[in-house]
């Protein structure tokens, strides 16, 4: 009887908070994505584009957080959904500080390499498996089993960024070390790597934010 009553209160006064919730969260996601696809085809160079999303990111967060913080009793637990949006918008903060980073040191940093490129696609493929997640969210309940999969597949991903940017500091160093070498080549490289891993934590947060979702509503 109290379920039924609460899909005649979803139909008369429209949708619950909680479905709002799942449907800005989508919206972040989606932004996310469209950020991380401006970032790939500029090569990180398009600062404008990507300023304009992470803008654009930071008022559905803001949308977020004035919901959550008038709301009392959700499905989701208010604050691992909290941190889940912030986690979203520091992965594309992070774009926004690469692209930063980019323009600052163009004249050594001309474009991205190979390497930095397929450190960004960790990222990418990590987002879209995030955007996977919370499209569960909407479901009318969370499968503990599917999200832990996907989960799981996220935090590899993380690991293999970390693997990458280990390697790639040994080849830093190495071709760095000659007397007279640019250290302001170092450094241009050896943050850019370090800002790229760094959105890949991130977005292991967002994943591991909606597994403790998923376990609370288990």
């Amino acid at each position: 009887m109290a379920k039924a009553a609460k899909r005649v209160g979803g139909s008369l006064f429209g949708p619950s908070r909680s479905d709002q919730l799942a449907v800005m969260l989508k919206s972040l996601s989606a932004t996310a994505i469209s950020c991380a696809d401006c970032f790939r085809n500029s090569a990180g160079q398009d600062l404008k584009g990507i300023i304009e999303l992470e803008h654009k990111a930071d008022a559905i967060v803001d949308d977020i957080h004035e919901l959550l913080d008038n709301s009392f009793i959700m499905r989701f637990d208010i604050p691992d959904s909290m941190r889940l949006a912030d986690d979203l918008d520091d992965v594309v903060d992070g774009m926004r500080k690469v692209a930063l980073h980019i323009d600052a040191y163009r004249p050594l940093l001309p474009g991205l390499d190979a390497d930095a490129m397929k450190l960004f696609a960790i990222g990418e493929g990590m987002l879209k498996r995030i955007d996977d997640l919370i499209g569960m969210l909407a479901e009318p309940r969370l499968s503990l089993t599917r999200v832990r999969d996907v989960a799981n597949v996220i935090d590899a991903a993380e690991s293999e960024a970390d693997g990458m940017v280990s390697a790639l500091e040994k080849s830093l160093i190495q071709k760095y070390a000659a007397p007279g070498a640019n250290a302001i080549g170092f450094i241009a490289s050896h943050q850019l790597y370090h800002l790229l891993e760094q959105m890949t934590d991130d977005a292991n947060h967002c994943a591991k934010m909606i597994l403790s979702l998923a376990r609370k509503e288990a």
